[in-house]
């Protein structure tokens, strides 16, 4: 992933995790069924008399067309730490949050190392974690909470800031919805996260106005 900073780069392993989880496969559509040509009609010919012959409109054929079945797959999202799913809003940017969550047993299968080095750097490993995501459909918005249990909340901040300045540099600090963050700047949206306890919180937002009513939300 290029430029992995602390929410970006555990909202990526959030999404990959919990895409890869999904169970069912699209069932293919069936070929589209054909449409029945109109009957072409043919028009009798006939030798130009000396008065006007009376004119025979052409029976009308509608064409029938029989509409394709689509096949809508169906999945079912992880929720494995629904306390954690339960500590994000229901809706985010004006939009219907779409929760998922996973254990450290399931993040342990796709831990990226810079992770796993700040794991070991707070004397945890996955099977200490538990994380949970939301998405606001088509907002742009999400928010998340990566919790190391037993973790020590300075700790964790300071194997967490070393791991993202690696590859992101040095997130800028300032106060946006009441929270402390450290916000780092993306392509097409930006990053504030903020730890409590033994947790690292995450939003991203394409606005600071946004990310402000996000934070508000959280604890």
């Amino acid at each position: 992933m290029s430029r992995p900073t602390i929410a970006g780069a555990v909202a990526s392993c959030v999404l990959l995790v919990t895409l890869s989880a999904c169970g069912g496969a699209a069932t293919p559509a069936p070929a589209a069924s054909s449409v029945a040509a109109a009957p072409s009609v043919a028009a009798p010919s006939a030798a130009a008399p000396s008065v006007a012959a009376p004119s025979a409109a052409a029976p009308s054929v509608a064409p029938t067309t029989s509409e394709p079945s689509i096949a809508i797959p169906s999945f079912a999202l992880p929720s494995e730490a629904k306390d954690l799913e339960a500590l994000l809003p229901d809706t985010l940017c004006g939009a219907k949050a779409l929760k998922a969550s996973m254990s450290g047993t399931s993040f342990a299968k796709t831990a990226d190392q810079q992770f796993l080095d700040a794991l070991k750097a707070v004397g945890k490993t996955p099977a200490d974690v538990a994380f949970a995501i939301a998405a606001g459909a088509d907002s742009g918005c999400t928010a998340g909470i990566f919790r190391v249990q037993g973790a020590d909340a300075n700790a964790l901040k300071t194997a967490m800031l070393a791991a993202a300045a690696k590859s992101s540099g040095t997130p800028t600090q300032k106060s946006v919805g009441g929270k402390d963050v450290y916000v780092t700047t993306e392509s097409d949206s930006t990053s504030y996260v903020y730890f409590h306890g033994d947790a690292a919180i995450f939003v991203g937002a394409k606005t600071e106005s946004d990310a402000a009513g996000i934070l508000q939300q959280l604890p």
